[in-house]
This record gives C-alpha cells, sequence and structure tokens, in this order.
C-alpha cells in the first residue's frame, strides 16, 4: 500500500495468460492449469495460388478431397518476463517448465471441402477432416487423453463462408464443439487460405487475410506453373484494447509454395515451412515453426440428398459466426477458467471447508486449493459474495477471514466490493482493518461505495494507523479509477494536492506524497517535483518515489538526475526503485548504466541490477555487465546478486 513498494508492470493475471500465449504456439486453445491456452492459436499459415490469373470456381454440390499433413514445433522461454522472480532460486521445482517449455503436434488427415451455396461473390462452404490423427506433445511427453478429445470434437462439419477470392470470412462450429478443437480447426483451415488478386494485372499481388494470431499481410508471387505466399507482417489494432497488459509482437519468417489448376478452378498442391518470432514489451519469448503439406486427391459430385442434408444442417445451425481471427474476450476466458477451478464445488460444500479450516489448529496448513475455489465461487456466482460476507462479518482476522477477503478483493466485481465494504463496516479494530483495508484497495474497477466507506476511514477515523492506511487506499483507488472515471480520480487527488500544500509538518509532507505517488496522476507532477528539491532528504527521497507513476517524460529526467547527484543514498535508492517502474529508453538505460557501475551504495546497485536485467534483451550488453559485477564487484551482495542471475539464467 504504501508508495515505496514496488508493483511490477507485469502482474500475475499477465503472466499466466502469456504462459497460455507460448503454449498456443503448438497446442492452439488448450486449457490446463490456469489458462493454459490463450486464444492466439497455434502459428499455421497458408499458401496456395494458381498459375495465369488464378480464379476459384465454386460449384454447388462439388466435393474436393486433399490429403493434409500438418506439423508444428514451438519452444517458448517466458524467464525474461519474471521480473519479480527471485534470482538464483530454485526451491520451486516446477519453475524449469513454468519458464521454459517446448511443444509439437500433428494433424493428418482427408481434408473434405463441400460447396453447399454460391453467388457471384461469396460462397458457403462445409468443411470435415476424415480419416483424422491428432499428436499432441508437450516437453517430450505425448498428451494423449487431450489429443483423442480434440479428434472426436473435430469429426463435425465446420460451415465457412469465403469470398470469390477464397478468403474465409468467417466460420460456425457445431456447439458442442469444444474451444480447444475449435482453435485447431481455425488454424488448420487458415492454413488452407489462398486468396487470389481482384484484379490479376501483374504477377504480385498482396491482400488483408487472418488467422488465429491475427490479422497480417499477405504477398504473393507467380512464375511460371509455381505460386508462393509471404507473411509480410501481422497487422498491429489501431487502438490497444482496454486493460491489456501485454502486446505481442509476430514477426513471421519463410514461405509456402502452391500448384493451382485454373482451368478447374482449384488447389493442387501447398507445401512449405514458416517461422514465427514472438515479443512482448522488446522481449523474444519463443519461436515457432509450421510445416505444411497439401495435396489434391480427388473431386465428387454429392447427389441431391446429400445436398439437401447438408444445406439444412448449415441453415439450422444457430451458433455465431466467427473470423479465424477470432480472440476469445478477456472475460470470456477469465470466465472459463473460473468455471473450471470451481469444478462441482457449492457454496455449501466450501463452507464446509472453511469450517474445517477454523477449527483447524494447523496454522501453516496449504490453502492455496480452496482460496482458488472460492475465488471461482465469487467469480462465477456473484450472488454468494453476501453469503460469504455473514460468515466473517464482526469475527477476528483468521484463516478463513484473510482467505474470503483475499478472494472478494482479488474478484473485485461490485457484488465482492459491496461484501468488503459490510465486512469493513462491522470492524473497528485496527488488527482488521490492516486486512480489510488493502483488499478492497485492489479492486480494478471501484464503484463509488467503496470510495466513500474508505474517504469515511480516511477523514474520520480517530485511529491514526487506519486513517493513514485508507489514505494510502484513496491513492491505489485514484490510480484505478485514472482511465476508466478520471473525473472521479482526479477529484480524490485534489483533496491530498490541497492538503500538501497547507501540510505544517514532515509527517504530514510525508503522508500526502506517499498518497500522491499511489494515484500517480499527472495533475500532482508539478506540485511534487517542487518537494524532491527539499533540503530534507527523507522528503526528497519520498518525493522521488511519489513520481514513478507519473506519465510524463520529464519524470524519467527527474529521476535520472536524482540517481546521477543526490548525495543522499536513501534518495538514489529511491531513485532506482522508481526507474524502475518506467519504460526503458536509450537515455535512461545509458544513466542507469552508469549509475550501476559507479555508485557505491549497494541498495542502489541492486535495484539497478534488477531494473537492467528486465530489459537484457533490448539491451544485450546488460549480460556482459552482469557477468563482471558477479566476478569483481566490491560488494559482497551485488556479487551474490549477479551470480545468481549469471547461474539460473546461464549468461554467457
Amino acid at each position: 500500500m504504501t508508495s515505496s513498494k514496488k508493483a511490477f508492470p507485469l502482474h500475475r493475471r499477465s503472466i499466466i495468460a502469456l504462459s497460455g500465449l507460448l503454449l498456443a504456439f503448438a497446442i492452439p486453445g488448450m486449457y490446463g492449469c490456469s489458462k493454459q491456452i490463450s486464444e492466439f492459436g497455434t502459428v499455421l499459415s497458408s499458401s496456395l495460388v494458381n498459375q495465369a490469373s488464378p480464379k476459384y470456381q465454386f460449384k454447388v454440390g462439388e466435393r474436393l478431397t486433399y490429403k493434409l499433413d500438418y506439423r508444428n514445433v514451438a519452444n517458448s522461454d517466458l524467464r525474461a518476463l519474471f521480473s519479480d522472480l527471485k534470482q538464483g532460486n530454485n526451491s520451486d521445482p516446477a519453475a524449469p517448465s513454468t519458464f521454459v517449455n517446448a511443444f509439437e503436434n500433428r494433424v493428418q488427415a482427408d481434408l473434405v471441402m463441400t460447396v453447399l451455396e454460391q453467388n457471384h461473390d461469396r460462397a458457403i462452404l462445409a468443411y470435415r477432416l476424415q480419416n483424422l490423427t491428432v499428436q499432441i506433445t508437450s516437453n517430450g511427453q505425448s498428451i494423449v487423453e487431450q489429443a483423442q478429445l480434440v479428434q472426436k470434437d473435430l469429426n463435425q462439419d465446420i460451415f465457412a463462408e469465403v469470398d470469390a477470392q477464397g478468403k474465409i470470412l468467417s466460420v460456425r462450429f457445431d456447439p458442442s464443439m469444444s474451444s480447444i478443437a475449435q482453435s485447431f480447426a481455425r488454424s488448420l483451415l487458415a492454413s488452407t487460405q489462398f486468396v487470389t488478386a481482384k484484379s490479376p494485372t501483374s504477377n504480385t499481388w498482396e491482400t488483408q487475410e487472418d488467422d488465429p494470431n491475427g490479422q497480417y499481410i499477405a504477398q504473393y508471387r507467380s512464375s511460371f506453373d509455381q505460386f508462393q505466399k509471404s507473411k509480410l507482417r501481422y497487422v498491429q489494432p489501431a487502438q490497444k484494447p482496454r486493460g491489456a497488459k501485454l502486446t505481442p509482437i509476430i514477426t513471421p519468417q519463410g514461405q509456402l509454395s502452391a500448384k493451382f489448376d485454373s482451368k478447374a478452378g482449384r488447389l493442387v498442391s501447398l507445401s512449405g515451412t514458416e517461422t514465427q518470432n514472438f515479443e512482448v514489451s522488446k522481449k523474444k519469448i519463443g519461436q515457432s515453426e509450421t510445416t505444411l503439406n497439401l495435396t489434391y486427391l480427388e473431386q465428387n459430385q454429392l447427389s441431391a440428398a446429400e445436398l439437401a442434408t447438408l444445406q439444412k444442417a448449415n441453415t439450422s445451425r444457430q451458433t455465431k459466426a466467427i473470423a479465424l481471427s477470432y480472440t476469445i474476450s478477456e472475460q470470456e476466458s477469465e470466465a472459463k477458467i473460473q468455471r473450471q477451478q470451481l469444478g462441482e464445488s457449492t457454496l455449501e460444500s466450501l463452507s464446509s471447508e472453511l469450517d474445517l479450516l477454523e477449527k483447524s489448529s494447523d496454522k501453516a496448513q496449504n490453502t492455496t486449493e480452496l482460496y482458488l475455489k472460492v475465488k471461482a465461487l465469487i467469480y462465477v456466482r456473484p450472488e454468494t459474495s453476501a453469503r460469504l460476507a455473514q460468515r466473517i462479518i464482526k469475527s477476528k482476522p483468521n484463516q478463513s477471514m484473510q482467505l474470503i477477503v483475499g478472494a472478494l478483493g482479488a474478484v473485485g466485481h461490485p457484488q465482492a466490493q459491496a461484501a468488503l465494504v459490510q465486512i469493513i463496516q462491522s470492524h473497528e479494530d485496527w488488527e482488521s482493518l490492516s486486512v480489510l483495508i488493502p483488499s478492497l484497495a485492489s479492486v480494478t474497477a471501484p464503484t463509488s461505495e467503496t470510495v466513500k466507506v474508505l474517504s469515511d476511514l480516511a477523514f474520520h477515523s480517530s485511529e491514526a494507523q487506519i486513517a493513514s492506511t485508507a489514505q494510502l487506499a484513496l491513492g491505489t483507488v485514484a490510480h484505478n479509477l485514472a482511465q476508466s472515471a478520471p473525473d472521479r480520480a482526479n477529484s480524490i487527488a485534489d483533496r491530498f494536492l490541497d492538503q500538501l500544500k497547507t501540510a505544517k509538518s514532515p509527517d504530514e509532507l510525508r503522508q500526502n506524497l506517499l498518497v500522491l505517488g499511489n494515484a500517480g496522476l499527472s495533475r500532482s507532477l508539478s506540485s511534487v517535483t517542487q518537494f524532491a528539491d527539499s533540503p530534507q532528504a527523507e522528503i526528497r527521497a519520498v518525493a522521488i518515489s511519489a513520481l514513478r507513476l507519473v506519465p510524463d517524460p520529464v519524470v524519467d529526467r527527474r529521476l535520472t538526475q536524482a540517481l546521477s547527484t543526490d548525495a543522499e543514498e536513501t534518495v538514489r535508492v529511491e531513485a532506482a526503485v522508481a526507474l524502475g517502474f518506467r519504460e526503458m529508453s536509450p537515455e535512461s538505460f545509458q544513466s542507469q548504466k552508469q549509475a550501476l557501475q559507479t555508485d557505491k551504495s549497494a541498495k542502489v546497485k541492486l535495484a539497478l541490477l534488477k531494473n537492467l536485467w528486465q530489459v537484457q534483451d533490448q539491451f544485450p550488453e546488460v549480460r556482459q555487465i552482469v557477468k563482471q559485477l558477479a566476478q569483481g564487484d566490491e560488494s559482497q551482495e551485488v556479487r551474490e546478486a549477479a551470480s545468481s542471475i549469471v547461474s539460473a539464467f546461464g549468461v554467457q
């Protein structure tokens, strides 16, 4: 809750999502522990083309069969993203598999495509995978059960709308098909996609297409009877979605080659290999390689009865049509995770487990599983929040109370906030409120009721500890409201800015600076900055820390100035820690590198070592700097910290 406590830019939830993204290289849409697969999809590609002036001929009732052989190999390494990882801590045996993984899957089948409807610019196709085998491997171990489930689900018709050039506009799946199998299917269909030129006036053309990784620009080239397709780049969204913490950058390489029968108006063959490099926050997190072979086998004409049956199945399917690049929303994804975590548990069954926890004399027992289930219950069934609150109203802090309060704060929907408010209003003691206030402050979308109860405690509590903690909580609330409700955020900050101007003691100055530091709003920049030049080192240190979240480039210059020129160690430490919250620019990197090599304080160096290691992919020279510190820094503490990085990450 205090401004000196570092809140790492990548939150645990983001890291879980990333872990899913990397798994998606090889197993699209798969869910395992927590979020095993996000909706970035398997990295599949396509390339089909014709000789001179390729053009599709979609004939109603025509069925084309292709032999499909698809293989994807992916490697991921998330260690660079774990900025809060304690270097050299090998106590967790699961850590290596959490950060470094290798995946492979293979799909072999007869891909059957049937034309159901056709007009001048659209066609409706039915796809089916026959004689199908699916193999999924994770870290060298075959995932047989998952592969069998996917294989079973993929033995269903998939309906797609395509345009005259062959671009798949949307697909519709059977409602019983799992999200895992749907993601597989979208990836495989994307791999067969070849888009012709609307006006074939040259041997080269570009199109915008999509696959499970997103929309991309593809370039086609013709040479004699061969065509090559290359993905030039993925199209980044014009505006980052609200709340998105991770923006993967995908760099495609390689190409696929195809033959196209111009006379028959159909694809003949497709083969090739493509790779995709994935980066997040300028850090490489993995690579995927896809090899694809698709060969035309035969053409048949459906009977009138067979065609009518398929057409009826298409018109009667009520599921939503989605694009190949469809990405499950964060809300849908989170809901799936929580439903899976909850399983068959109910309020009644979890209440029994909580009763046993309260009666237990073992204060060190592992309650993680119970916490996750209670959290899932609150998420999936918001109305249970009030029932859970009733269990701990007026109770003293214990394991059950801490578990429920933590779960309510983690979910943070309006019902959970209302429950926390009710619990807070039933307590007046510092022991309880020291747990309750931070949980309420942590919610991402604070309600008016939340702001009111924290304000009452902040400005009307007779106990100094309670008032101080509630004020710091209001700073965090203002920060969480900054994007969604800026007027409400500013209203909170303005009250503390006014108090800062009239503060009569160092303690009052410090408290208001801490609150404004938690808020991190631009409107506090000038007021806070003036105290960064205070003759009192303690006030300077707090003011420097209070700048860490303010979104203004002038802050970086002010922090690096304090880092390099302030005579007091405490100020330089706060400057180094504050810089860790900010995007690393080349200028900031040079300043921090210089300070790391010249500052005499071990505390300053440790903070800077942490900052620089987070950007070692962006600035490769960091690895050499770390090796030098490990070998010869004058501080034993710094040498040990650098040595643990060298050992844990295999720095060469």
